[in-house]
């Protein structure tokens, strides 16, 4: 995305940060100095208790970005083997390896990053670069949830594109990446925008996200991990007949710890949880049901409330309305 830099008019020697015409920022450096290299990298990825071996005898790395506070395409390259924590907090971030090979680590689940495929990265994980090159572009979180109109919007992270998710990842790339990077020439406010809103849109279109309920648990310790596979359980099979066994099981937790787990993080049992998701279910049943040719009592049942009383009370004591007001709302 980024040209390397065997130019040497491209070294910076004061680090100080030029800008474009326009006044987006833009950086490019090459350098031999690995304490240097840990220095600038951390600064943009919060490395923490990096580790660094030597794989060659000149320690090459380099870094070419031009950016402003919605969007930056970056490139670089660290020749060396390097491990350490990352922590991002206010970026989507999507790399793609040119070269060299790399491993994220997430609660425990290790991926290989592939040559030219695009993942979103996590907010915190652990990584093994070794001799590597790679690409980025950085997506302020704040802008695009705006403009997906959802403030607790999230990707999936580390989850492959589908081949159609790929096709208009790399049209947004391939169209708009030179524009960008023409640090040369000036892009009036709505030209820029028009790019940060092209790469933000296809990012939403291109890469897996989180329902809503799959940004509830936030962390990433052991027992988060279970909590999520106890909450993607209760997703997948909230119309079967399930209770806390069964959602305790597909967990890997008793049912002691299951309820102790979603008391400590979510201050849920686990009926308030079923329950929650069967009304939510009933719920965009009936709205997108048709008046003429559903059945209240039949949804009920199939999101398992046996008893047509009490599921309209709760139902009104969750959304404000009757589940017969619901239906006729579409």
């Amino acid at each position: 995305m980024v040209p390397s830099h065997e130019n040497p008019d491209w070294v910076e020697s004061d680090r100080t940060t030029p800008t474009t015409p326009d006044g987006r920022s833009f950086r490019r450096i090459v350098g031999t100095d690995v304490d240097e290299a840990l220095a600038f990298f951390t600064a943009d990825y919060d490395f923490r208790t990096p580790r660094v071996r030597r794989t060659g005898n000149r320690p090459m790395w380099d870094f070419a970005g031009v950016g402003d506070e919605l969007l930056s395409l970056r490139s670089s390259r660290f020749l060396v083997d390097l491990r350490t924590e990352s922590a991002v907090d206010d970026k989507f971030l999507v790399a793609w390896l040119r070269a060299g090979s790399s491993t994220l680590t997430v609660d425990g689940r290790s991926v290989d990053l592939e040559p030219g495929v695009p993942l979103v990265l996590p907010d915190r994980y652990e990584l093994h670069h070794r001799d590597i090159g790679v690409n980025l572009v950085e997506l302020d979180r704040a802008h695009l949830r705006a403009l997906v109109g959802d403030d607790a919007f999230a990707f999936d992270p580390l989850r492959r594109p589908t081949a159609e998710g790929m096709r208009v990842w790399q049209a947004a790339v391939r169209e708009h990446t030179r524009i960008w990077l023409g640090a040369d020439q000036t892009l009036t406010p709505a030209a820029r925008r028009s790019i940060v809103d092209a790469f933000a849109t296809a990012a939403v279109e291109a890469f897996p996200h989180r329902e809503r309920w799959q940004s509830t648990v936030t962390g990433n310790g052991p027992e988060h991990a279970r909590l999520r596979l106890a909450l993607e359980y209760v997703h997948a099979h909230a119309r079967d007949a399930i209770g806390t066994a069964e959602i305790a099981a597909a967990a890997g937790l008793s049912p002691r710890g299951l309820q102790q787990s979603l008391r400590r993080h979510l201050d849920q049992t686990p009926g308030d949880l079923l329950r929650s998701v069967r009304l939510d279910g009933a719920r965009a049943d009936l709205v997108r049901g048709d008046r003429d040719e559903t059945s209240v009592a039949d949804i009920a049942r199939a999101w398992g409330f046996g008893h047509l009383g009490r599921f309209s009370a709760t139902y009104r004591a969750r959304f404000g309305e009757l589940p017969s007001e619901s239906l006729r709302t579409r």
